[in-house]
């Protein structure tokens, strides 16, 4: 590497600069959360719908017109809402245009007249979708008046306004944690150049790894919450990374080893354990693309692309920038500052506090995990769920709309249960239509329901009747064929309808998801009164989503952690020939992930810290947050243990004295733990002043288990525990070791 400096540096260079080209368009392609489960009745629902209507929408939104003066039948307010929705209905992507006027219309004027809505289908995938917004917006807010103000909501508008917070998130993240990284590298390390390097491959990292992640934007899309994931990780590993290397070369050059050579050891030694570190990470980020919703494979992919990143500048990056900077490294010492390493407390201060510790380990290791258990008990309390409000994004057309539609109408008109009933054998007849009645019949006497609308409800109301043979008629008369386009199929088969039920609150809220249970298990069995029919209902929309987004969550959770911790336990058990290290560290790994757990639940879910993190509690924790989370936190936790444990491990072979190895091995390790914890800490608490309480949770939650793991794990319980254990830490039968490969992280 030292010989090819010029070249890895200028190549990482040219990676910067073309990053920063892609860098627009993977933000321009970001997207709201997609909770499609793949295979899922919600996700079947949207399918057949985009399949097999002439105009299918994939979402539908709303125009709200609300004014002070007018009320929804005077001649200025009608013309208003036909004027724009006029303008409207030319957009490219729109598909669908419901005045509150229209036949089909029902319950879209309010009671006292002054708010109305219209509904407008767009088509396309999400990303499309978004860039439909801003000139829908635009077209709608130009026709207002000084009478009648107008604003856009639903699915797609809203996510464009949580995407511009969660940019604004990120810049605000960034320039709290860069800046703080930077001051305790500097005092820690005692160098400015040398705390310098780690800034450097965070910030060339985190662009690269968007740059990637921009490219492949051109075929996939990605949810706005990838770039605060692939930054925080970035961020946090990046510069973990780097000084791992730096530090390591710095002592090298102490010993009075020539730079060349120290570039070298450090990339042998350290290289090799963020090596391992970084595959481990990827490994536990890798067990969220088990589960079958893309809003995990997003975020996986997102967050295993800045980690591989930051591992590859790791290991060529860095290395080249020592290898031209030389004894430079050291330049710019602070006042005072003669050691050339990482010093958090010196290292005589660790070697007599791991002697404390190794005198009573049995009293520190159960003091430690009483503490632990403590912190995790909360975690009982864990009340998963899906918060779909838009608080954080403050005054904007979206959530103001929203705002006066829950105040004038109800939550769930912005987004409505869509019950799809397929026939399998041809046009639907009579049969067909009666087993539709009858479950818009159900569904309108639901408690949860306050609208129901489908073919038979249109039938009944102008036909009086739903029969076959009206349904043919009914389909001779244009205004017919348009009222009921958007429920019924009529242009490419006539064999799938649409059920739209309205629910009472919000989609997120336990009445309608209990509601989309009640029409899966009671309501479709009993509408076709025992008929043996070839059809089926599916249940779609976002209340739908959330129900099947959140089962497949805790159906994978098992698998996940089951998988991640068996393949992390064969991997360690090649890097430390050991059966004890393994099974103590995933032990530990897991009690400082359930500490984190228990803090989120207090903080977050119970609110405990809503006036500290500026945040309305909602009493539940997002569906997403404890897989995202243990997948990371398992990931970074395994970083600190193969870094310390290396050590350690180097020193037993060299004496064989378990007492002696673990005194070293944290004297050597614990200042650069401690350090690199504290940047860590640092970068993820920056996130919790961003508006969007997801990211703060994270954020909180990432922080705080990795202090915990720093502190009361790798400086307390690990030396206490592998005091207790002996020369049974090394212990590893003869067979097993002479048949598996052996991985060193020594020089």
């Amino acid at each position: 590497m030292a010989r090819f400096h010029r070249l890895v540096v200028a190549g990482w260079i040219v990676a910067l600069v073309g990053s920063a080209l892609l860098l627009p368009r993977f933000q321009s392609a970001l997207t709201g959360p997609p909770l499609d489960v793949l295979g899922s009745d919600s996700y079947r629902a949207q399918e057949i719908m985009a399949a097999r209507f002439a105009q299918p929408f994939a979402e539908q939104d709303l125009i709200v017109f609300e004014s002070a003066s007018l009320v929804a039948g005077d001649a200025v307010f009608q013309n208003v809402i036909g004027d724009t929705l006029r303008l409207v209905q030319e957009l490219p992507g729109v598909v669908s245009v419901i005045s509150p006027y229209d036949p089909r219309a029902d319950g879209l004027i309010s009671l006292d007249g002054r708010v109305a809505t219209a509904l407008v289908g767009l088509s396309g995938s999400n990303a499309n979708r978004q860039a439909i917004v801003p000139r829908l917006i635009a077209t709608a807010e130009a026709a207002q008046t000084g009478d009648v103000r107008i604003y856009v909501t639903g699915r797609s508008p809203l996510i464009a306004e949580l995407v511009a917070q969660e940019q604004e998130d990120l810049s605000r993240a960034e320039r709290l944690g860069i800046p703080l990284a930077l001051l305790i590298l500097i005092v820690s390390s005692g160098a400015v150049v040398a705390a310098g390097l780690p800034i450097v491959l965070a910030l060339v990292g985190v662009t690269v790894t968007f740059g990637v992640l921009g490219a492949v934007s051109s075929f996939a899309d990605f949810n706005l919450f990838v770039p605060n994931i692939a930054t925080m990780i970035g961020l946090g590993v990046g510069i973990d990374y780097a000084l791992f290397i730096v530090n390591r070369y710095r002592e090298e050059l102490a010993r009075g080893v020539a730079p060349g050579p120290a570039v070298a050891i450090a990339a042998r030694t350290a290289g090799r354990t963020v090596f391992f570190s970084g595959f481990t990470v990827l490994l536990s980020l890798a067990g969220l693309l088990l589960v079958n919703a893309r809003i995990f494979r997003e975020l996986a992919l997102g967050a295993m692309t800045a980690v591989a990143v930051m591992v590859l500048g790791a290991l060529t990056l860095i290395p080249a920038l020592l290898a031209w900077l030389g004894p430079r490294v050291n330049a710019f010492a602070l006042p005072g500052r003669t050691q050339q390493s990482v010093s958090f407390g010196g290292d005589r201060f660790w070697g007599r506090w791991a002697r404390m510790i190794m005198r009573h380990p049995g009293w520190w290791a159960m003091a430690a995990v009483v503490v632990l258990l403590a912190l995790a008990s909360p975690v009982t309390r864990l009340n998963l769920a899906l918060d779909t409000s838009t608080s954080e994004v403050g005054q904007q057309s979206a959530a103001l709309g929203r705002e006066i539609l829950e105040r004038e109408f109800n939550e769930g008109r912005i987004s409505p249960l869509q019950v799809v009933y397929v026939s399998e054998d041809g046009p639907l007849d009579t049969a067909d239509l009666d087993v539709i009645a009858r479950l818009s019949e159900l569904l309108a006497n639901d408690w949860a329901v306050v609208n129901v609308t489908s073919v038979t409800t249109l039938l009944d109301r102008f036909a009086g009747n739903h029969t076959a043979e009206t349904l043919a008629r009914a389909v001779e008369v244009p205004e017919a064929v348009e009222a009921a386009a958007d429920l019924i199929n009529i242009g490419t088969g006539g064999d799938v309808a649409v059920i739209r039920a309205v629910p009472r609150w919000s989609p997120d809220s336990p009445g309608p998801l209990l509601l989309v249970e009640r029409v899966r298990e009671t309501m479709a069995p009993a509408a076709f009164a025992e008929q043996q029919l070839d059809a089926e209902i599916i249940v779609g929309g976002l209340s739908a989503q959330i129900v099947d987004i959140t089962a497949e969550s805790q159906r994978k959770l098992p698998l996940v952690v089951g998988l991640v911790v068996v393949l992390s336990l064969v991997l360690l058990a090649l890097v430390f020939r050991s059966i004890a290290i393994p099974i103590k560290a995933i032990v530990m790994n897991v009690l400082s992930i359930a500490a984190a757990y228990g803090l989120l639940v207090v903080v977050f879910q119970e609110g405990a810290g809503a006036a500290l993190f500026d945040f309305q509690p909602t009493g539940a924790t997002q569906v997403y947050l404890p897989l995202l989370t243990f997948a990371v936190l398992f990931g970074l936790s395994m970083d600190y243990e193969v870094f310390l444990l290396g050590r350690i491990k180097e020193e037993w072979e060299r004496t064989h004295d378990n007492e002696m190895a673990v005194e070293r091995g944290l004297q050597r390790t614990a200042a650069v733990i401690t350090a690199a914890a504290a940047i860590m800490v640092a970068v993820f608490a920056a996130f919790t002043f961003a508006r969007l309480t997801e990211v703060k949770s994270l954020g909180f939650s990432l922080a705080a288990a990795v202090f915990i793991d720093a502190t009361l794990i790798r400086i307390i319980l690990v030396p206490a525990a592998m005091q207790l254990l002996g020369r049974w830490n090394w212990w590893f039968p003869g067979w097993l070791d002479r048949r598996l490969p052996r991985v060193d992280l020594a020089d």
